[in-house]
């Protein structure tokens, strides 16, 4: 793999693990909040209907670590090339 090719791979690597290592952070400290209010204090357009506050939350820290695991073994996949 040519060098361009190898800093094109490891630009997208390292910005996977950054973004997703800062997402997952965040959305870990997103289950530290407790949940404001009731549901009926809530409007009606601002909430997912029949999805409860906790399934969105385990969603977001899925995609977040997946972010982070894809961006981790991109750079572990392509090692820099010496030759």
């Amino acid at each position: 793999m040519n060098q361009m090719a190898w800093f094109l791979v490891a630009w997208v690597g390292g910005s996977l693990a950054i973004l997703g290592s800062l997402m997952t952070l965040g959305s870990l400290l997103l289950w530290l909040v407790p949940r404001s209010g009731s549901k009926a204090s809530k409007p009606d357009g601002e909430r997912s209907p029949g999805i409860p506050d906790w399934q969105n939350r385990v969603k977001l820290t899925a995609v977040s670590l997946g972010l982070a695991i894809a961006g981790f073994s991109l750079l572990v996949v392509f090692p820099f090339p010496l030759h």
